[in-house]
């Protein structure tokens, strides 16, 4: 490998990988975007008000976001492989033999000292680029957390409204997406 650049590849063993993911398997869970992200040994699929953790081994340097159907699919049916190797590469993660697009972040630890008051959107943003250690036991976390909840209950309720104008739940999921996007690279 090239000096500077990093390796992200993670490997779960099946059993660790069934056992945590089993809740997303289940028929009336309301799943939002999945956030993974790895840090300090365990990786993470954050969904709606659901996380499912484990332990993993290898190298991983960002966060990915994917479609909440493939995770409730890889709960189904779990890969074969033991262990399931996870990687990343040109905007796509390998999970097991599945290829999926996601998109991609790299940890900013900055961004939260770079914004004095941070908006809904900053939230938004920061979440995805926080360390989940941080997310779960600060001030700042709560703030997050409250801003996710709260983006979901409006584009719930934007969804409800625009139905009559066959505007559906995924097209203003996808504005709300690019704009956290353009937030991101804005920092």
């Amino acid at each position: 490998m090239e000096p500077g650049l990093t390796r992200n590849l993670l490997h779960v063993t099946l059993r660790e990988f069934k056992s945590a993911t089993k809740v997303f398997a289940r028929k009336r869970l309301v799943l939002g975007q999945v956030l993974m992200a790895f840090e300090n040994g365990f990786l993470s699929f954050e969904s709606g008000s659901v996380t499912a953790v484990m332990r993993a081994e290898g190298e991983w340097q960002g966060r990915a976001m994917f479609s909440p159907e493939v995770l409730r699919a890889l709960a189904l049916v779990p890969p074969s492989i033991d262990p399931i190797p996870i990687a990343y590469a040109d905007g796509h993660i390998l999970i097991g033999s599945m290829t999926i697009p996601c998109d991609w972040w790299l940890p900013r630890h900055e961004l939260a000292q770079e914004i004095e008051n941070p908006g809904l959107v900053d939230l938004l943003a920061m979440g995805r680029t926080m360390p989940r250690a941080e997310i779960r036991g600060t001030e700042l976390g709560k703030r997050i957390r409250s801003a996710n909840e709260k983006a979901e209950r409006r584009i719930k309720n934007a969804a409800a409204q625009l139905v009559d104008l066959d505007i559906g739940e995924a097209e203003i999921r996808a504005l709300v997406e690019a704009r956290i996007a353009s937030r991101l690279k804005a920092c």
